[in-house]
């Protein structure tokens, strides 16, 4: 059944997911954004030291830099003029919100990476398959298809350069030929293993029978409960607070300083403690363990 964070139920692994996605979608504030950044680093280095997120490393900086960049230029709203390029104003305001929106968006990412190693399809499928099983199926079937094409486009550009296929000496033209050759490769081996599990799965009779059984037979124990009482607790205080405005940002017009007094550092804390759950489970498991 797993270890640590791995372990717990379905249900509150996922509503944890879907929490953390709302909560770093909604709390466009400096301080909260750089925080559960570093965390859910923190919590990919736990699931797997970080290989994933060290594969995806350049892209997220080169998408963040891109999106610090873009946004001044795209949007000059805001009151405080930083500079002036070919006419176009610069402000302070667009570029704060940039960042935030860099941090807020590689954050997301990270959340999913994380989401990709916890929430198996067994486990998304023992949540949904009774209440949606077309829909649940299509979704878990569509999340595992870009690793799987990826790695299956990998596998055959090496065994197209063992042949004699691309080379660093092709011209552009050529370099064009092999890669529709590889498109061409990949989209016949995946239809060709699609029918194979679509008449797999006729054989051993799904969607013949409603009562579906389950591989894993998820049962809700104390600290499962615990932790969806704590995930329900947290998501609906730190809403219902940026909701009055109790934590509150602006950016626009004028950026607002950062100001950290004790109701914005309390509240700092329940999120932290939030997003740090797996954490938490991870740390409660180790030191289980070693007694």
């Amino acid at each position: 059944m797993g270890y640590g964070f791995f372990s717990l139920h379905p249900l509150p692994l996922f509503l944890y997911y879907v929490g953390a996605i709302i909560l770093i979608m909604t709390f466009y504030h400096p301080v909260f954004l750089i925080f559960s950044l570093l965390i859910l680093i923190s919590i990919n280095f736990i699931h797997d030291k970080g290989k994933k997120l060290k594969s995806y490393k350049k892209f997220y900086i080169f998408m963040g830099i891109i999106i610090v960049l873009i946004n001044p230029i795209i949007s000059s709203r805001g009151e405080t003029v930083l500079f002036y390029i070919f006419d176009k104003v610069i402000t302070l305001e667009s570029f704060v919100y940039g960042i935030c929106t860099m941090l807020s968006l590689i954050s997301i990412m990270v959340l999913f990476l994380s989401y990709n190693i916890i929430i198996t399809d067994d486990k998304f499928m023992y949540l949904f398959s009774d209440i949606l099983p077309k829909t649940s199926f299509l979704i878990m079937m569509s999340m595992g298809f870009v690793p799987l094409l990826k790695r299956r486009a990998e596998e055959i550009n090496i065994v197209q350069r063992l042949k004699g296929g691309e080379g660093n000496n092709n011209t552009f033209k050529k370099k064009i030929i092999e890669r529709m050759k590889i498109l061409n490769i990949l989209v016949t081996w995946s239809l060709e293993e699609s029918i194979i599990r679509a008449r797999s799965m006729r054989a051993r009779g799904y969607g013949v029978t409603k009562d579906r059984s389950y591989y894993f037979n998820y049962k809700m124990d104390k600290l499962d409960i615990l932790v969806l009482i704590f995930i329900i607790f947290s998501v609906f205080i730190l809403l219902f607070s940026w909701n009055m405005e109790i934590i509150n940002y602006e950016i626009y017009p004028k950026v607002s300083p950062i100001i950290l007094n004790f109701k914005t550092v309390l509240f700092l804390i329940l999120y932290l403690l939030y997003l740090g759950i797996p954490i938490i489970i991870e740390g409660m498991d180790k030191r289980k363990w070693q007694k």
